[in-house]
């Protein structure tokens, strides 16, 4: 693992804290619950997290901006809106992509959208072209985290590779080293048109 990489690695395990840090503030607010629409939901949830990142010492030098346009310096990427762009260089070509998707793991429907809206905006380079990492935070509406990551896994696993870009070798893997005491998941893609492979992590937080 090479120094930059690593570097970006440091930052996503410390937006995955404060993320984690920031969650029961966020469904604790009267305009977020399980019928809420996702913008309305990571709203909220940007300002806790920003409230998070303020408390710790040090204050860390990153911003969460609420949908900035992703064609900022990438002229071949499509226009697009981040749900929650983590900035942390000076470099503007530089950031962390957070996408949201509700998720149950009672039906298909959102899970496909989890997929498709999601995941396949990081394969075709809409979001993080040629990035190291990016991370889907799904809001779950069913109470069952771990229904709704294994609702999703096989949903990934049914749509055409050529579109998810997904590594079937690397897989779905469970993961409880970037945030202690919390697991998560990961998965790779290719995005072809930057001869890429992204790291997708994976949170799933549940709204009730």
């Amino acid at each position: 693992m090479n120094i930059r990489h690593k570097a970006q690695r440091a930052i996503v395990c410390l937006v995955l804290r404060i993320l984690h840090d920031a969650w029961p503030d966020t469904i604790s607010d009267s305009s977020v619950s399980a019928s809420s629409d996702e913008d309305s939901i990571s709203n909220v949830l940007r300002w806790k997290m920003v409230d998070v990142k303020n408390r710790l010492d040090p204050v860390p030098e990153i911003e969460f901006l609420r949908e900035p346009q992703s064609d900022r310096v990438e002229l071949d990427t499509p226009l697009g809106l981040i749900d929650i762009m983590v900035s942390y260089t000076w470099d503007e070509s530089t950031y962390l992509t957070m996408e949201c998707k509700r998720i149950t793991s009672t039906e298909n429907s959102l899970a496909l959208k989890y997929v498709r809206n999601g995941i396949n905006r990081f394969v075709i380079g809409k979001y993080s072209p040629g990035h190291a990492f990016g991370i889907v935070v799904g809001y779950v509406i069913c109470g069952n985290p771990t229904g709704c990551a294994n609702r999703v896994c096989k949903a990934l696993s049914s749509e055409p590779s050529n579109e998810t870009g997904y590594d079937s070798q690397f897989g779905w893997k469970e993961d409880a080293e970037m945030l202690e005491g919390q697991i998560l998941f990961r998965s790779r893609h290719l995005q072809s048109a930057h001869e890429n492979v992204i790291e997708l992590i994976h949170a799933f937080v549940s709204l009730n």
